[in-house]
């Protein structure tokens, strides 16, 4: 049963995004460090997300990871983009 959980796991992680883990962390915890209350909420949620889904490698915490770094990714876009350069 543990071969086939580590394999799963494998899986989950391969199919998840690396870009989650760069730019989009960069960018919330940069705007954050300046200021903005929205970025650091949103890099909390997203980081929180990460470690719950690292640490147990529940399925349902991969996919609440994922609809967090999208939620992130949507804010992003939606504000003007001079501001979100690394």
């Amino acid at each position: 049963m543990k071969a086939i959980d580590s394999l799963i796991d494998f899986f989950d992680r391969l199919a998840t995004p690396r870009i989650i883990d760069t730019q989009i962390e960069k960018k919330l915890l940069n705007l954050a460090n300046e200021g903005d209350r929205e970025a650091a909420r949103h890099y909390t949620d997203l980081t929180l997300a990460r470690m719950s889904w690292e640490r147990t490698g529940y399925p349902e915490h991969r996919q609440d990871f994922v609809d967090e770094a999208h939620d992130a990714q949507v804010w992003l876009a939606s504000i003007p983009s001079e501001t979100t350069t690394i």
